[in-house]
C-alpha cells in the first residue's frame, strides 16, 4: 500500500509558471502534509532564485541609473567628458554667413572707453556700420548715458574716437543672425585679440556689452566657468582689467559690464540698461573734465614758460644795448688818441 501511495504521490503532476514560482496540483488528499512541505520547499527554492536574479537585476538597474546621474551631475556645460566640446544645436558654421561682411573697428589713442560688442549682425554686416539694427539700443544709450551729445546714427561710428575718445569693436568678427549661432570656442578665443588691442591702443577702460561676453573674457583669463554669485554688472574688480603691460607701464582697462543693447535682451528693464550706462557716462564726463584740467594746467605752465622766456629776453636787451655802447665809446677813444 505504501508504494502505491508513493506511485500516487509522484504521479501528482507539477507545473512551473513562467515566473518561476512551483505549483502542485494535487490528484489525491494522501500525503496531503508530505506534498504541501514539497511544494513549499520547491516554491522557496524556485522564488529565492528569482529573488536572487530581481536583487541582481535591481541593483544593475541601479547601479547603472546611478552611473548615468553622476555623468549627468559631472558634466560641464560645453564640455563633452571625453571628446571636443559640443556645440549647441543652433550653432552656425562660418560657411552660412560667407556672402556677409564683417564690420571694422573704429578705434584711436586716447580713448576714455573701447565698447566690445558680442559679433555683428546681419543688418549691421549689410550696413557695414555697428549697431545698425533699428531695434538696437546701442545709439540711445550712448547718448542717454552721456557719453555722447548727441544721438549719432550708425553711419557715424567712424567719428567716435575723434569726436568722443570711444571706440567700437567685437568679441567675433564673423556675423550671424543671433548669439546661439556661435560657438563657446571662438568667443573664448576672440579674448586674446580684445587683450592685444587694450595693448595697442591704451584705452582707460572697456565697456562689454552683453552678459555672455563678459562670461567669456573671465573663462579665458581663469580658465573656469564664472559662478552665479561671482557675476555683477557694472564695474568689475582691478584685477580683471583687460590687456595689463606692467613692462610698459600700462596697467590695463578697467573693465565695465552692461546689458546687451540688442532688442533680444528683454530680461532687463529699459530703466535699469539706462542706470547701468549713466553710470558709465558719468565717469566719463568725470575724465573729460579732468583732462580738460590737466590741459588747461598744461597750457598756463607753458604760458608761463614763454613769459619767463620773453621776460629774460627782455632784460638782456637792454644789457645787450649797454654793452654795444660801450664797445663803441672805446673804439672812438681809440681813433681819438
Amino acid at each position: 500500500m505504501a508504494s502505491n501511495r508513493v506511485l500516487r504521490s509522484t504521479s501528482s503532476r507539477s507545473e512551473i509558471s513562467t515566473t518561476g514560482n512551483a505549483v502542485v496540483e494535487e490528484k489525491s488528499t494522501s500525503f496531503k502534509g508530505t506534498i504541501n512541505k514539497f511544494s513549499m520547499s520547491t516554491s522557496e527554492s524556485v522564488a529565492s532564485g528569482t529573488t536572487e536574479e530581481s536583487k541582481e537585476s535591481k541593483e544593475t538597474t541601479r547601479t547603472s541609473t546611478k552611473r548615468k546621474y553622476t555623468d549627468v551631475l559631472s558634466y560641464k556645460a560645453g564640455a563633452a567628458p571625453g571628446g571636443p566640446k559640443k556645440k549647441s544645436s543652433s550653432y552656425a558654421p562660418p560657411s552660412k554667413y560667407a556672402h556677409l561682411k564683417g564690420v571694422p573697428d573704429q578705434l584711436g589713442e586716447n580713448m576714455y572707453c573701447m565698447l566690445i560688442g558680442l559679433n555683428p549682425g546681419i543688418a549691421t554686416s549689410q550696413a557695414g556700420h555697428c549697431y545698425a539694427n533699428p531695434s538696437n539700443l546701442f545709439w540711445r544709450m550712448l547718448h542717454q548715458g552721456g557719453l555722447t551729445t548727441r544721438q549719432c546714427k550708425p553711419q557715424e561710428d567712424e567719428i567716435l574716437p575723434a569726436e568722443f575718445n570711444l571706440g567700437t569693436t567685437n568679441i567675433v568678427g564673423r556675423p550671424t543672425a543671433s548669439q546661439a549661432e556661435l560657438s563657446l570656442e571662438e568667443m573664448d578665443e576672440g579674448v586674446a585679440d580684445l587683450e592685444r588691442k587694450c595693448r595697442r591702443y591704451r584705452p582707460e577702460s572697456v565697456c562689454l556689452i552683453g552678459k555672455a561676453i563678459w562670461e567669456s573674457v573671465f573663462r579665458a583669463k581663469h580658465g573656469r566657468k564664472m559662478t552665479k554669485t561671482e557675476f555683477k554688472f557694472g564695474w568689475q574688480h582691478e584685477k580683471e582689467n583687460m590687456g595689463v603691460d606692467k613692462k610698459n607701464g600700462y596697467p590695463g582697462a578697467r573693465v565695465y559690464v552692461v546689458v546687451s543693447t540688442s532688442g533680444l535682451a528683454a530680461g532687463y528693464s529699459l530703466d535699469y540698461k539706462l542706470q547701468l550706462w549713466k553710470e558709465l557716462g558719468s565717469w566719463i564726463n568725470e575724465r573729460r573734465a579732468e583732462r580738460l584740467e590737466e590741459s588747461a594746467s598744461e597750457g598756463k605752465d607753458e604760458n608761463v614758460k614763454k613769459l619767463k622766456v620773453e621776460h629774460v629776453t627782455e632784460d638782456l636787451e637792454p644789457a645787450a644795448s649797454a654793452a654795444d655802447d660801450l664797445e663803441a665809446s672805446g673804439s672812438s677813444s681809440i681813433k681819438a688818441e
